[in-house]
């Protein structure tokens, strides 16, 4: 097992230089499934951010991506989880940047937002939460980028679907409500079949996604680099919005 101080050393990697500038202890004490700041750094390099920009970050959870985001880029960050937020205003205030993000109470079901409001919608290790649903992303998603409008996805998942059961050495430690984690693939299709989006690029963290995958089941003192092996890892996506037309039957009105 790691000392504090072996880990905290690990959470900051040179390949993140802009998440290094973070306080690893401040990091890993509102962790949520992994290194929020490696995923959403590897998402901002693949993203077009510039300052003024309105970003929603859908399921932020303790809303440091949001702040990260903020800092970085300058742009405004509509930070939103079913969360209450009152935590995610503290920490966004010590972050001095409540000028450019606001934390909100809201169901992935019912975003209280305009259609075509976003110039980006963000989720990291969220979508899977909600957006497996065929009609998500079309009904809920959709409507709120406006035309051109940037998705962009960090998610975790195996290599490749499987079939039909997980492999033998995954089984002990695969809870049954492990059906959201899907492939790269899997979530490139799930995306471009709505025809409302183009793909801009996908790919595994850019060959990091299973290095990244050890590191952090390291850090969580997990007995082997990761219990996983090599079939999970992190996956990024950026799709484009291609229209807001008339005709589109994934406006509100339709819903």
């Amino acid at each position: 097992m790691l000392t504090f101080n072996e880990k905290m050393n690990l959470m900051t990697d040179q390949k993140y230089p802009l998440a290094a500038k973070y306080d690893p202890k401040w990091i890993y004490d509102h962790k949520d499934g992994g290194h929020c700041l490696w995923l959403v750094e590897s998402l901002s390099r693949i993203l077009t951010l510039t300052p003024g920009m309105k970003i929603l970050d859908l399921g932020c959870g303790n809303a440091l991506t949001s702040i990260f985001l903020a800092k970085e880029y300058g742009v405004t960050v509509f930070a939103v989880d079913i969360i209450q937020p009152d935590e995610n205003l503290k920490r966004i205030r010590n972050a001095d940047v409540d000028h450019l993000v606001i934390p909100i109470q809201a169901d992935a079901h019912r975003l209280p937002f305009a259609s075509g409001f976003f110039d980006v919608v963000i989720a990291i290790n969220s979508y899977q939460f909600f957006g497996t649903a065929d009609n998500y992303t079309t009904n809920h998603l959709s409507r709120l980028l406006r035309p051109g409008g940037q998705f962009g996805l960090v998610l975790f998942g195996p290599d490749q679907e499987f079939v039909r059961q997980v492999p033998d050495f995954l089984e002990p430690s695969w809870w049954p409500d492990f059906y959201f984690f899907h492939s790269l693939d899997w979530w490139k299709w799930h995306i471009l079949k709505t025809k409302l989006f183009n793909l801009q690029k996908a790919d595994d963290m850019d060959g990091d996604g299973v290095r990244i995958t050890h590191l952090w089941s390291k850090i969580m003192d997990h007995d082997q680099e990761s219990p996983t092996g090599d079939i999970m890892r992190w996956n990024r996506f950026v799709f484009t919005r291609n229209s807001l037309d008339p005709n589109d039957l994934r406006t509100e009105k339709h819903i």
